[in-house]
């Protein structure tokens, strides 16, 4: 299924992010799946493949632009133009309105960070600690 854990991604306790997929992975220890979900990632293939990790947290922060609010920010990369890091669907600064809704998570529609619902969101603020791998393929 497409939700079967990817060849090649590492082992022990690490999210892995497939590209292709738009799908994100929370793994054990012991390399059982404890969650997995979609993501809406990068239009532009700016997530580097390869193993990272977490370095840096934010409850909430403002989109490089200056034009949105991204909620629950667990950065994993650092480009020229800012962080990339799983975070909510942005909002709107200027009306407070989302980005996309639940529904289009799946589809490449950032700007290089990893959209999640909320709650899926929320589950990575609590999990994913500073340090914390992230297999990229």
């Amino acid at each position: 299924s497409s939700a079967a854990l990817p060849d090649s991604s590492g082992s022990g306790r690490r999210l892995v992010y497939s590209r292709a997929g738009q799908r994100v992975w929370a793994v054990g220890d012991d390399g059982s799946i404890i969650r997995s979900w979609l993501v809406s990632g990068s239009k532009y293939n700016n997530e580097q493949p390869g193993t990272h990790k977490v370095y840096s947290r934010s409850e909430i922060t403002t989109a490089w632009n200056g034009r949105a609010y991204l909620k629950l920010m667990v950065r994993w990369l650092k480009t020229e133009k800012g962080a990339i890091g799983f975070h909510s669907i942005p909002i709107h600064v200027s009306d407070g309105t989302v980005y996309q809704t639940d529904a289009e998570l799946g589809q490449r529609l950032s700007g290089g960070c990893q959209r999640q619902s909320p709650l899926d969101a929320q589950f990575v603020w609590e999990w994913a600690t500073i340090g914390t791998p992230v297999v990229v393929i």
